[in-house]
Order: structure tokens, then C-alpha cells, then sequence
């Protein structure tokens, strides 16, 4: 079995070496110079600092499963501080506990952190005892997180916290391609709380587990660990124009939504327009080190996020340096922080001084550092993160079934589909591969 992969993100590097494992011969295309896509690591100030992904999810297997079958299960750490902030009404605070995915669950702790008002605590504390009907099919993540809590929690607590993740609207985001924990939840009954308490308590998850992993070296160790398993299989600034080019009895591809459309457009007319309907974020993100000596806010957490409703640059900011025990040292202090988001391409489109400039002022105004940093690094990721709208399950579901009848040979996949985080696009590679080796390969 031939089966070539277009694209060397993460995904397509978990296509291959799926291939490659069973016993495909297999060949990775990639159009740039390096692979990885959005996962790199270089140096800032001495340190090795990811410039994308810094984490992959602990409590799902694919990454975990991925690492150990690597050889690098053994190095996985995850981070030494769990708490974390929200920026909200002019100061620094905490993350009401338990919640799930920014939705509380506890009301007493929601009005004593301060991020919502009075009014929006006591709001909030309706919910339990609102009527409603359980969901029936897709909504936003806004609209249910509205119509069940109220407008504060939504914009100060849900939003910067998956929205943040998504680089979107929660107005705009499915529940249940994006957050399919809330989904589950709604789906049982007409309160979200409620059922997300249930949830919980029925849960044998371990609370004391760690949510996030990574490696000490960061992530582009994974990408390294990969690209080596693949060895010559792997080719780099190999673009591939037409699909028809390709000595394959199976095609994965891995690109974006767009470049996937263009790609497939010859063989599946329908499939590549309803790629084309699937839109994508820009985001920055700005590594800084300083000198420990002259940074005086406590850092005694993994870092805080910024609702939109402040009116901020940035998005987060994480404390690097606190959140992992291998980044910084006793006299280097290192944030990463996100700007950007699906509608906001300020942060994309300002030259470097500016952004910089824009960055340390929200510092200044957020958690009071006003002083200049030794370096500083810029990574713009333009079109970067997919956009989930409600009904994005079934759009994927068609392209999918226009794909079967069209060209049954080609599987079309990526962070676009049913997950960008690394876990998920490394489990939707595997799958593509996985059902290129099996299947029967139909003619050409």
C-alpha cells in the first residue's frame, strides 16, 4: 500500500508514522522548510520557549499514547502551578473553584472572586432553578451560557477562557464541536450547572491528576521525534500542486481548510467549497524575559486571561517561568502572551514596535510591570486557528460524505475538522492513516 500525506503540521506527522507503523509505504509531503506547522521551539534569552502550543491535555489519550510510544513518556512534565486569573474590573483575580471550562459551579465562590459584579453573582445563582429544555442539536456556546447565567459570566468568565482557546466569540463557537463537555452537560437536562455538578461527581477522574503535559525541551521535540521516525519518508519544500501527481494508492491531507479546498477541488467540487466555508483566526504571540530583580508581582499561578470586554491587546498572558519548573531561572522571568482573535487582527497587523509598545502598556495596566524586557520575540500566526460555528459537526460530516462518494481513495483531515488541540489533531491523523491502510484502495 503507497499512501502519501500532504502536509507536515502535527497532523500529517501522525499520519505518516501511523502509516509507516503499519507497514505502508508512506511519503510526507511539506511545503516549507521545516515541519511542525504551529508547533516550534527556539531560543529567547537563553531558553528553549515554544513559540505555539506550550501543552497538550493530559486527560485525553492521544497525545500521552503518542509520547509513549516515542520513547518520551518518562520526560513528560506537567505544570508547577495550577492557579489561575482572570483580569476583570480593574484587578487581578482569581478563577472561582470547581468550574468547568470558565461555567461555575460553586455560586459563593463565583461572588466572592470579584469577576463579576453583585448583580451578575446573583444572576447566575438562578440558574439551577431556571426553566428551560435540555439541548436539541447545535447552539453557540454564547447563546447557552447567556440564556443559562447571564451576560457576566459569559463575557468575564466563559469567553476569555474558551474563546481564548478557539481565538474566537463565544457567540460565534458551536457547543458541540468546541466544548462537547457542555454539550453533554445540556444535552441531560435544562440546567447546566446542575448537570455539570452530576458530571462531576459521577467522574472517576482523579481531580489531583495533572491537566496539561509537555516536554522539557518543549514541544518541537515531539515534531523532532517524528520527523526522525520518519527519516527520508519525510520531504521537505516538496509542495504538492495536484493530487494527481502523487504515485499513491491512498492521499491524506492534512492542510488548512483552504489549501485543502484547492487541493481537492479537481476531484470533489462539493467537498472543496464547504472547506472553503470554514474560516480562521490570526493570532500574535510575544515571549518576553526580564530580569527577575525587577519584576515585583507575585507569580504564584500558571497566568491569567484578559475578557474582551476590557478592551486589552492581549488575550493572556502566561507565566511561563512560574507554570513550568524548566522555563527561566532565578534571574529570568518569562511570560508569553496572546493577542488576537477571530474579527481582531490588530495585534497581527501592527509592525513590531507597536505591538511591543501595545503589550507593555497592558502589563503595566494588568499586573504592574513597567519596566523593559531583556528580549523579546514575535511569532505571528496568520490564519491559523479554524473557526467552529454552530452546525460545524454536520458541515464535516458532509464533506466527509461528498469525499466517500467522490474520491474514495483521499481523506481530507486536520485541525479544522473535530479538534485543533494537539491531542485531537494527532488522533484525527492517526485515524486518516489508519483507515488509508485498512481500507481496500479503489481505483483512480
Amino acid at each position: 500500500m503507497k499512501i502519501a500525506v500532504v502536509g507536515a503540521g502535527i497532523t500529517g506527522l501522525a499520519a505518516g508514522y501511523e502509516a509507516a507503523k503499519a507497514g505502508a509505504e508512506v511519503v510526507v509531503h511539506e511545503s516549507a522548510g521545516r515541519a511542525g506547522g504551529r508547533i516550534l521551539t527556539s531560543e529567547l534569552a537563553g531558553q528553549l520557549v515554544d513559540e505555539g502550543p506550550d501543552a497538550f491535555l493530559a486527560r485525553v489519550p492521544w497525545g500521552v499514547e503518542l509520547c509513549r510510544e516515542l520513547g518520551l513518556e518518562g520526560g513528560m512534565v506537567s505544570p508547577s502551578q495550577r492557579a489561575a486569573f482572570v483580569y476583570s474590573r480593574g484587578a487581578l483575580r482569581a478563577l472561582p473553584q470547581p468550574n468547568v471550562l470558565g461555567v461555575p459551579l460553586d455560586f459563593d465562590a463565583l461572588a466572592a472572586s470579584g469577576i463579576v459584579s453583585p448583580a451578575g453573582a446573583d444572576r447566575a445563582r438562578q440558574e439551577p432553578d431556571l426553566a428551560g429544555s435540555p439541548l436539541a442539536g447545535d447552539e453557540s456556546v454564547g447563546a447557552l451560557v447567556r440564556r443559562r447565567l447571564g451576560d457576566e459570566v459569559a463575557d468575564r468568565l466563559v469567553d476569555p477562557l474558551i474563546g481564548g482557546i478557539n481565538a474566537s466569540s463565544i457567540d460565534d463557537l458551536s457547543v458541540r464541536a468546541a466544548v462537547p463537555q457542555l454539550a453533554e452537560a445540556a444535552s441531560r437536562g435544562p440546567s447546566l450547572v446542575r448537570e455539570l455538578r452530576a458530571l462531576a461527581a459521577s467522574s472517576a477522574a482523579d481531580p489531583h491528576a495533572p491537566v496539561f503535559y509537555t516536554l522539557p525541551d518543549g514541544l518541537g521535540r515531539l515534531v523532532d521525534e517524528l520527523a526522525d521516525h520518519l527519516g527520508a519518508r519525510l520531504r521537505l519544500s516538496s509542495p504538492v500542486v495536484d493530487l494527481g501527481d502523487l504515485d499513491a494508492d491512498r492521499v491524506v491531507v492534512t492542510l488548512p481548510a483552504a489549501a485543502a479546498s484547492a487541493l481537492v477541488a479537481p476531484v470533489s467540487q462539493i467537498a472543496a467549497d464547504l472547506l472553503c466555508g470554514i474560516d480562521y483566526a490570526s493570532v500574535a504571540l510575544v515571549s518576553l524575559a526580564f530580569d527577575a530583580a525587577e519584576v515585583d508581582h507575585p507569580m504564584a499561578g500558571s497566568g491569567y486571561l484578559i475578557p474582551a470586554v476590557e478592551g486589552r491587546t492581549i488575550t493572556a498572558c502566561s507565566w511561563a517561568s512560574s507554570k513550568w519548573a524548566h522555563v527561566g531561572s532565578a534571574d529570568t522571568v518569562v511570560l508569553r502572551l496572546s493577542a488576537g482573535r477571530y474579527g481582531d487582527d490588530r495585534a497581527v497587523a501592527m509592525d513590531d514596535k507597536a505591538l511591543l509598545d501595545a503589550v507593555q502598556a497592558d502589563l503595566a495596566a494588568t499586573m504592574g510591570l513597567d519596566t523593559a524586557p531583556q528580549a523579546a520575540r514575535i511569532s505571528r500566526w496568520e490564519q491559523s486557528l479554524p473557526q467552529f460555528r454552530p452546525g460545524h459537526l454536520e458541515l464535516v460530516a458532509d464533506i466527509e460524505r461528498a469525499l466517500a462518494h467522490d474520491a474514495p481513495w483521499l481523506q481530507v483531515t486536520g485541525a479544522w475538522a473535530r479538534g485543533l488541540g494537539v491531542p485531537a489533531c494527532i488522533h484525527q491523523g492517526r485515524q486518516a492513516a489508519r483507515a488509508g491502510v485498512v481500507e481496500n484502495a479503489a481505483a483512480r
